[in-house]
């Protein structure tokens, strides 16, 4: 009887696995959100928001985007050279970081010692975003269903340990930086016992033919990476320009309370969905039926949530505070693009199959470019309040979600006759 029940599928299991993995990490910091509200103010939040986007766009760039062609290999020697290249670039990429805070401190501007966190931080993100690409080829997704679940439950104790005890309004920033070295650790552990077990050894001649090899990671995907890292977070670097933090805290934690649970399903997709695409692709065969079926899906789950954003208001207020009205004004303002990043992100690992980095670049330009304009337009010369700059924001985003979406499925298409041929 309980056999019957248990998904048939290979996709299917994987994808509950990471999906339960990653909905009790996602669940950990949500039930303890109306707690930290209570004990940090907004302005901590934005504070702590500016803190997560300066080490987001380091950390995008660190492992010059390697960590990407992990999957693509046929050999498992040659994705163990991979996994050695990233170490390398991050490792490199913190040392240069942790130089650059002591300059820039000692000659030109004098900051907040917790940001010489920052070098740290991004080792321990881009050794865990390497690990977890590995162990996704491999499909070990209980280590990456773990690895998550831990990270979340260190962050969310620590984040209200430190207010409470030492009370340390940084400490949302201690909480996210402890997690990702927990969480890093783990995996560096797990996966060096598994190496060893398989005897793999570094070959310097290798590492540098795989690099020239997949040398369109860092071309094109690593400026792509980093401008879309860049655009994603653009709201949190020029709200408190033209607003204040505690507006910054409000956009940050209503943006981040959404964007919890849908990313939770829109990355187990993009792991499983990911490496099922790349290994049918390697093979020869279409996607175009795959493809198919979860935009299908996507857009179901997206359609169906949105009554619950048109209370969002209502939501946060009762939820977190009556404070906190006003992040979920904002919620209801950012509707569309938070629903259509849900849709698009777990596609997107398709222009990389299809070695079409140079494209999904360009488009990301001009996306970072859209994102921009409306704060330098709208806030800057017109002196708009936020909540139309935003929804000029919104505007111009969606446009640009639509055209992604066709042109994804174009490229797949494309191939799916060409396959068929």
């Amino acid at each position: 009887m309980l056999n019957k029940r248990k998904p048939r599928s290979e996709f299917s299991r994987n994808f509950l696995t990471l999906m339960t993995g990653t909905t009790i990490a996602q669940a950990i910091p949500i039930a303890i959100s109306p707690i930290l509200t209570r004990i940090y103010t907004p302005e901590d939040f934005g504070v702590f928001a500016l803190f997560i986007s300066i080490v987001s766009m380091m950390a995008v760039i660190s492992t010059a985007k390697y960590e990407m062609s992990i999957l693509l290999p046929k050999q498992e020697n040659f994705a163990y050279q991979l996994v050695v290249l990233s170490g390398f670039f991050v490792i490199m990429s913190s040392v240069l970081y942790l130089i650059s805070l002591v300059f820039v401190e000692s000659f030109l501007y004098r900051f907040d010692t917790i940001y010489y966190l920052i070098p740290a931080t991004v080792l321990f993100i881009g050794l865990n975003n390497t690990f977890d690409k590995y162990n996704n080829r491999i499909k070990n997704y209980k280590l990456m269903s773990y690895q998550r679940i831990i990270k979340t439950t260190v962050e969310s104790v620590i984040s209200i340990s430190f207010m409470f005890f030492l009370h340390l309004k940084t400490g949302l920033i201690w909480g996210f930086v402890l997690g990702f070295f927990v969480s890093s650790g783990t995996m560096l552990y797990i996966n060096a016992k598994y190496f060893h077990a398989k005897a793999l050894r570094v070959s310097k001649t290798k590492m540098r033919s795989l690099a020239q090899k997949y040398s369109n990671f860092p071309k094109y995907n690593m400026p792509h990476a980093l401008l879309n890292t860049l655009s994603s977070h653009t709201p949190i670097f020029l709200i408190p320009i033209f607003y204040t933090n505690t507006t910054l805290g409000f956009y940050a934690l209503g943006v981040k309370m959404v964007q919890a649970p849908l990313g939770l399903v829109s990355s187990a997709l993009f792991n499983v969905l990911g490496q099922k695409m790349a290994e049918e692709h390697a093979k020869g065969n279409e996607i175009y039926s795959l493809y198919k079926q979860m935009i299908k899906k996507l857009l179901f789950v997206a359609l169906s949530l949105i009554p619950l954003f048109l209370f969002a208001d209502e939501l946060f207020a009762f939820v977190f505070g009556a404070q906190w009205r006003e992040a979920g004004e904002y919620v209801q303002i950012m509707m569309p693009i938070l629903l259509a990043t849900f849709v698009l992100s777990p596609l997107s690992s398709i222009p990389h199959i299809f070695q079409q980095q140079k494209k999904a670049l360009y488009i990301e330009i001009f996306s970072t470019m859209a994102k921009i304009v409306p704060f330098l337009l709208g806030a800057y010369f017109l002196k708009l309040e936020i909540q139309s700059v935003l929804m000029f924001y919104v505007s111009l985003q969606f446009f640009i979600f639509v055209y992604g979406l066709r042109w994804s499925y174009s490229l797949v298409k494309k191939h799916s006759l060409e396959v068929g041929q």
